[in-house]
């Protein structure tokens, strides 16, 4: 015969099993209740530390630094589903006592610490820490100090061979040398400078710039703490190297005559003839260095040396690293020429390069500034040009944009010749 199968739904219809389970059950929930509502201690880790200005004495101080959070361990009492719980670490209030702060220096404030319910269902049993030490109160200073690079090399080579590096600079905003800090005032008085210090790996060939990071030190170039400074934004080091070479002095001439444009007749020597020099691009190989482009007026047939100062000088991709020299002297031996000497009159005068805005009719020379021109070149050309044959030009292309030619300030009057030029400078209103 065969046995019918037991469903489990079907023990539930046993009076043995349904006592059983009951009391099974009822046991459960009884160790259940009787846990969850037991008494216990719990340890709430990292309650954060307010610290509530309202109790200092006197107005005006701050707490240095102001970003630093300090926490706590508390430790409370009460039924385990309270003290357990996921929310119980935000009704936990610990606060520092500040009523001891009356003047700038540095406290230990004592805590207290309560729940912010009103009827709270559990008890506090410790706090850990229960002083926090070392905080310091002051007044908040903003003060102006200098600023100096500071480079660190990773390697012993800061340059390559040949190359030197010259005084690192600031660029942007900060070229001043100066930049501002502000903290208690205590530090902020022991601040001598504020350092932007870089690293580099070493071995520099050309024009670095690096980015830097500011710390305030003292007078011994230790570090200043609690104190920042006002800086947004990033401070860069321009680190100028460069290659030092002995170069040849040259220089070239600007309107000379057509015929002496590829071919410059006279012999021309400058002193001193060469110079050491910094050397910042990448043409390294060069053996000389213009200094000056003189203009053909200045060359007079008597030879009167041309100086140049040092001042007056400017270099493309170099510089003069010889303090000594202070001037060069650039003799034209003219030679082979004669002088002479035209009278002018606005009759002589042609206009060029008139603003393109504006039409000419007419033009009138107010107040011609000279009366005569010397005009030096070989002798057989110089013989052609007379008082009523010679042509002078005013050149208008300095004075693009005008709306008017009247009161026109003075305009260069200039001579062109195949082998001929003037001596000296002329103008007309």
């Amino acid at each position: 015969m065969e046995r019918k199968k037991q469903r489990i739904s079907d023990l539930f219809y046993d009076n043995r099993f349904l006592m059983a389970f009951s009391v099974l059950f009822a046991l459960i929930s009884w160790l259940i209740v009787a846990t969850e509502f037991s008494e216990t201690e719990n340890t709430i880790s990292d309650v954060p530390v307010q610290i509530i200005y309202s109790n200092i004495n006197d107005v005006g101080l701050k707490r240095f630094p102001e970003d630093k959070t300090y926490t706590v361990d508390v430790t409370i009492k009460g039924k385990r589903y309270i003290v357990e719980s996921d929310d119980i670490k935000d009704d936990i209030l610990v606060v520092a006592d500040t009523g001891v702060v009356n003047k700038p220096d540095t406290y230990s404030l004592n805590l207290t610490v309560s729940s912010k319910s009103v009827r709270p269902e559990y008890e506090f049993v410790s706090v850990t820490p229960q002083v926090i030490n070392e905080i310091t109160f002051d007044y908040e200073v903003n003060e102006p100090v200098k600023l100096e690079p500071e480079l660190i090399f990773k390697s012993e080579n800061k340059v390559r061979d040949g190359y030197e590096m010259g005084e690192p600079s600031f660029t942007g905003s900060y070229y001043q040398n100066t930049v501002n800090v502000t903290g208690p005032k205590t530090e902020v008085e022991k601040v001598h400078r504020v350092i932007a210090r870089a690293e580099l790996d070493g071995d520099l060939y050309k024009n670095t710039t690096v980015e830097a990071k500011l710390i305030p030190v003292d007078e011994n170039g230790n570090e200043v703490p609690d104190v920042k400074t006002n800086v947004k934004g990033k401070v860069i080091i321009e680190i100028p190297v460069y290659y030092k070479k002995v170069l040849n002095v040259t220089c070239s001439f600007s309107n000379p005559p057509t015929e002496y444009i590829d071919n410059m007749p006279f012999e021309v020597t400058v002193s001193p003839s060469s110079a050491m020099f910094a050397i910042f691009d990448e043409n390294i190989e060069r053996d000389s260095i213009e200094i000056a482009k003189i203009d053909f007026s200045k060359l007079d047939v008597d030879g009167n040396p041309i100086r140049i100062p040092v001042s007056e000088i400017t270099l493309n991709g170099a510089e003069l690293l010889d303090d000594e020299i202070t001037e060069f002297v650039v003799t034209v031996n003219v030679t082979g020429v004669s002088k002479k000497t035209l009278t002018i009159s606005p009759e002589n005068v042609k206009i060029q390069n008139i603003p393109d805005n504006i039409n000419v009719d007419d033009v009138e020379f107010s107040n011609f500034n000279f009366t005569e021109m010397t005009i030096i070149g070989p002798a057989d050309k110089l013989a052609e040009l007379n008082n009523d044959n010679i042509v002078v030009v005013a050149d208008f292309g300095g004075f693009d944009g005008l709306d008017t030619l009247r009161n026109v300030p003075d305009v260069p009057i200039i001579f062109f010749d195949d082998y001929c030029w003037c001596y000296g400078e002329y103008s007309a209103e």
